[in-house]
């Protein structure tokens, strides 16, 4: 019963532990063998060739196994031999499950969500409920213009002309409805072959209000979005390569009736302008938005160097000069 118990018992079981045993019993047998010859050599007595050589036989048998036993398994399986596997570089130096790292929009956030909107306050004759509602209505009409799918993929402005006031539609119907123009592509975000990637455009920014002419409201918007298009390995070297930058500096005018007539009152567009960087020079002379990478006439490395910090950063002021001049 406990010769049974002793083969069964779980050290025996375990074949780490059985190469560890046969290991220690080589190395205390050879430690016996030489504290037996130095005792003998005190005494003048010499041990016989005959068992020497079985028990180095022995010794050199073990040590074969167990060399073998290693060797079979492999040097990763060993404890203490090996290093973890290191992940796979990204190819091109751009994650396209991540594209704004190491942009300034990396820590902007999604979408609307970049953009402050202050509580609203009285402001001219507006009162405090009436300027949340105008805030509220610019919000909507920079999602449609920067943001909505109706733009981005069908260069379609009707969204952002169903928040116009009727004689703002009409003076910008012919321009957000027509074919591809520089002037419909200043109103909307508009993407041509070159596709945008499954995430979230990145914004920052702020809304302020002030007063205007009798009856108005001047909604200033201060912002900048970065989008993520697609792009293959040999395209993109770096995150500039495949992420444009858009500045707003955009006054959105907000008018009552009365005084003005009811065909005026509402939303309408006020003085603004623009900036762009990191997108393709061929591709915005025609209204349209793509990155950087799919300039054919203009190498990559030949774009202007900006202060990325300040040029994106709508509370610094406007650049005068664009990476395309």
């Amino acid at each position: 019963m406990e010769d049974r118990r002793l083969e069964t018992h779980p050290d025996l079981m375990d074949p780490n532990w059985r190469e560890h045993a046969e290991v220690d019993a080589w190395l205390g047998a050879e430690k016996d063998l030489r504290k037996r010859r130095k005792q003998a050599s005190r005494r003048g007595f010499r041990v016989s060739g005959g068992p020497v050589f079985v028990l180095a036989l022995i010794a050199l048998v073990v040590a074969a196994v167990v060399v073998h036993r290693v060797q079979g398994r492999g040097i990763n399986d060993v404890p203490g031999f090996g290093q973890p596997p290191k992940a796979a570089p990204l190819s091109g130096g751009v994650d396209l499950n991540r594209p704004f790292d190491r942009t300034p929009a990396a820590t902007w956030a999604e979408g609307l969500a970049g953009i402050t909107v202050p509580p609203g306050q009285a402001t001219g004759g507006f009162t405090a409920k009436e300027v949340d509602v105008a805030y509220r209505t610019v919000t909507e009409a920079i999602s449609a213009a920067r943001l909505g799918s109706r733009a981005l993929q069908n260069h379609d402005g009707s969204e952002l002309l169903a928040l116009l006031s009727p004689n703002e539609r009409v003076r910008l119907e012919p321009t957000l409805t027509n074919a591809l123009t520089v002037e419909k592509g200043r109103y909307l975000t508009l993407i041509g072959p070159n596709r945008l990637l499954q995430v979230r455009p990145r914004m920052t920014g702020s809304l302020t209000a002030k007063p205007g002419d009798e009856g108005e409201l001047i909604v200033h918007a201060s912002y900048t979005t970065a989008y993520a298009f697609d792009a293959l390995p040999s395209e993109a070297r770096r995150p500039a390569d495949i992420v444009p930058f858009l500045r707003d500096e955009q006054d959105y005018v907000i008018r009552k009736a009365p005084p003005f007539a009811k065909a005026d009152a509402g939303l309408g567009f006020g003085e603004g302008a623009g900036y762009h960087a990191n997108m393709a020079c061929d591709a915005i002379k025609t209204g349209i938005l793509a990155p950087q990478y799919a300039d054919k006439s203009k190498p990559v490395d030949g774009a202007i160097a900006v202060d990325e910090a300040d040029t994106y950063d709508p509370t610094k002021p406007l650049p005068s000069t664009g990476n395309c001049e």
